[in-house]
């Protein structure tokens, strides 16, 4: 038997999806646009964007509110970061 939709819940993991793909396109862009090596497993950038693709792969369905909540906090503080070590002064 299916679970009944929580249309609250699953609001909130389409934010957390926007924010968190926008996060990671904009350091992947970053990374292609300054010729970084993608290969470079010691470049703090492709450190940072692998682990950005481990959190991308979690099943946020599994989770609860508060959990969604933790997730939320998490992308919104990288979505900072990002900006500010991306940023072309």
């Amino acid at each position: 038997m299916e679970k009944p939709l929580n249309y609250e819940k699953t609001f909130k993991i389409e934010i957390i999806n926007e924010i968190a793909n926008g996060v990671y396109n904009r350091l992947l862009n970053f990374i292609l646009n300054n010729g970084i090596n993608r290969q470079d497993k010691n470049n703090p950038y492709n450190v940072l964007l692998g682990q950005f693709v481990e959190m991308l792969d979690i099943n946020l369905f599994d989770m609860s509110i508060v959990e969604l909540e933790v997730v939320d906090a998490y992308w919104k503080n990288m979505n900072t970061y990002i900006k500010k070590i991306t940023r072309k002064d």
